[in-house]
């Protein structure tokens, strides 16, 4: 084996002991990879896997920041209700 494989599998093994799996529990990108999030633990939330799903199918790709702005109009367009 060439020397830059073994490096190479030195590193993945390293990067997988740092993303622990957690059964029933996955990462939620604060700032969506596909939107330049990264995996920085700042940018990560660890989460229910099924709470993930709804997280996504009710907000989509949104940030935090997006969704609380989405809640706050919604609660101004109720208060207009009759």
């Amino acid at each position: 084996m060439s020397r830059s494989r073994r490096r190479g599998h030195k590193a993945s093994r390293k990067k997988s002991k740092q993303r622990r799996r957690f059964r029933g529990r996955n990462y939620h990108h604060l700032r969506p990879k596909s939107r330049g999030g990264n995996r920085q633990p700042s940018n990560l939330l660890l989460f229910d896997i099924e709470k993930h799903q709804c997280w996504h199918k009710i907000f989509g790709n949104r940030t935090l920041v997006e969704v609380i702005a989405l809640l706050q109009r919604l609660q101004k367009l109720k208060g207009r209700q009759l």
